[in-house]
């Protein structure tokens, strides 16, 4: 397994190069690259033929800027940056893995740029309840009629999640295409139980090496 540091335009990326088609991963909203998810993420990829990037969003972990930018739109811009840089430097094909609010700005950048596989875990459709601006610029995208155009997604959800209701997962498999598929696990918020985890990213590794185009 190859891995690599980059720093992109201020953003810290871990970058295991294992094949031609790359794992994205987008962290949660108070979440960084070196949770357990992502660094599992990256081994389970590897041992599968597929590439895994993990990195921090602005004001998140060992990136610059401040947390408070770090809104769903500046998250956005800097997966974009992400995904750039691997297309440039790698000419690789991608797919999306995103937790809690990082699914959420999976699921808009996918409807955005046409991007499939998706696999999102712990994600609600909308937030409420954490800073002002963080809610209000998130109120700017109607994930819901985004989730309407995607397919190849794969929805991952803990049934003990202590934040995002079951429902929110529920209604996002409900209006999204086929294929499309929900897992449900015995696991809280942030999957903390090592087995429930670890079998949850091994469905989205599978998933992912399906679909891959």
């Amino acid at each position: 397994m190859k891995q690599l540091e980059a720093n992109i335009n201020g953003i810290k990326a871990i970058i295991n190069e294992c094949g031609n088609h790359f794992i994205i991963c987008c962290h949660g909203l108070y979440s960084n690259k070196d949770s357990m998810k992502y660094v599992e993420m990256a081994e389970l990829a590897c041992k599968n033929g597929l590439s895994c990037v993990r990195f921090d969003f602005r004001g998140c972990g060992e990136s610059t800027g401040k947390f408070e930018e770090a809104t769903f739109s500046n998250r956005l811009k800097d997966l974009d940056e992400v995904v750039k840089y691997v297309k440039k430097n790698y000419n690789a094909s991608i797919s999306l893995f995103g937790s809690s609010f990082g699914g959420m700005v999976a699921i808009a950048y996918a409807y955005k740029n046409k991007i499939k596989p998706l696999v999102i875990m712990s994600t609600p459709h909308k937030i409420d309840g954490i800073e002002k601006n963080f809610v209000e610029d998130a109120r700017k995208y109607d994930l819901l009629e985004m989730v309407k155009t995607l397919s190849h997604i794969l929805i991952i959800h803990g049934r003990k999640d202590e934040i995002v209701p079951l429902n929110h997962a529920e209604r996002i498999y409900e209006i999204a295409k086929q294929p499309k598929k929900i897992l449900l696990f015995e696991a809280d918020h942030s999957f903390s139980s090592n087995n429930e985890r670890r079998k949850a990213l091994e469905e989205a590794v599978a998933w992912i090496k399906k679909f891959r185009f």
